[in-house]
């Protein structure tokens, strides 16, 4: 059996997504900390580092990309198996980023790995439901940002 190829425009949409996953982790993880900071919980410094920056990057990418793919090559699935699909490759990823000596040695990593989880479980049922509306309303199955 031949797989399709991905289009384009599909991967115009793992990169959008990509992108807004990656800023909504840097955005929860300041926000957190600000908040964390203001309510004399811990010292918090307002710097990222880099092992944490290449971390989101890569789990971004996966987060995006199981996402899109699910939603966009799995079309004889039922809903449920292709949302579950996708959680479960970002918890398995997540938890083997926290094996990371780079990542876990550095302080705040738990908050960073949360963020990192919060934006693409947030991003990505975002994706489920409006293209299950799309698949609804048009009777065609898309993940195309654009379309949705």
């Amino acid at each position: 059996m031949k797989s399709k190829p991905i289009s384009k425009e599909m991967e115009l949409s793992i990169k959008a997504l990509w992108a807004a996953i990656f800023m909504a982790t840097i955005f929860i993880y300041l926000v957190v900390g600000f908040i964390m900071r203001l309510l004399n919980v811990e010292n918090f410094y307002h710097h990222i580092s880099f092992a944490f920056l290449i971390q989101g990057l890569i789990m971004s990418m996966i987060g995006s990309a199981t996402w899109i793919l699910s939603f966009g090559h799995n079309k004889k699935s039922g809903f449920l198996v292709r949302y579950l699909l996708p959680l479960v490759i970002l918890i398995i990823s997540f938890g083997i980023s926290m094996l990371i000596p780079a990542i876990n040695s550095t302080e705040w990593y738990l908050l960073w790995l949360a963020s990192g989880l919060l934006s693409s479980l947030s991003f990505g049922t975002a994706i489920a439901v409006l293209s299950e509306k799309h698949l609804k309303k048009t009777g065609k199955r898309s993940v195309l940002l654009w379309e949705l």
